[in-house]
């Protein structure tokens, strides 16, 4: 059944895509903060980008945020930002933190550890990493990497897994400590450089 729900999940990232940018209570915004190479085959390099994010409320109540281990990420890579508003992505890919082996207390009578109260004006901060494949040879461009240059990146996150019941449920019980989150939110954009110099290391 989780299973199941983490599909749609992903459906409901594809169809919030769009919204980058967008105005709204729970704001994202990302900065890449390392970068790292490694020889993916004789064509292809593997990009290890390193994320801040940063979930800011500004909105006018406190907001209630997953921050456990089960979350998606949607991410898409530009030429430039009038690229990405209008769509023109050089590559679009899926990256998740979503382990069965570490249970969580989700459902309890106030949020747990797995979640974070932010008041108005307050922030969270987190790291992710993605990888990005760079292609080293014209032949490895074909829709599945990206060239040496300029780029920039964006995502979409969700921000809870479990069904839209349970979540209903516990804003209604965790009404007095603030409003539980549970929608997917764009994030704004952040600018990175591909050099023209092979990566030494092979990927493990």
């Amino acid at each position: 059944m989780r299973r199941l729900f983490a599909s749609a999940l992903l459906l409901l990232l594809i169809i919030c895509a769009p919204a980058f940018g967008q105005e709204r209570d729970l704001q994202l915004t990302i900065g890449v903060v390392n970068q790292a190479s490694c020889r993916a085959n004789a064509g292809t390099d593997m990009l290890q980008l390193t994320l801040k994010l940063r979930y800011t409320n500004a909105g006018s109540r406190k907001l209630i945020l997953y921050r456990g281990n089960r979350l998606f990420y949607q991410v898409f890579v530009s030429r430039s930002r009038e690229d990405a508003l209008a769509r023109r992505f050089e590559m679009y890919t899926t990256h998740s933190r979503y382990f069965d082996e570490q249970p969580e207390k989700i459902s309890a009578a106030h949020p747990g550890g797995v979640f974070v109260t932010l008041p108005p004006g307050a922030s969270y901060e987190t790291r992710q990493v993605i990888a990005v494949p760079v292609a080293r040879e014209a032949a490895s461009r074909v829709n599945v990497a990206i060239p040496p240059g300029e780029h920039v990146v964006n995502i979409v996150t969700s921000t809870w897994y479990e069904s839209r019941k349970l979540a209903e449920e516990l804003r209604e019980r965790w009404s007095p400590r603030g409003f539980l989150w549970v929608d997917p939110v764009g994030s704004d954009f952040a600018a990175f450089t591909v050099d023209n110099v092979r990566a030494a290391a092979v990927c493990q």
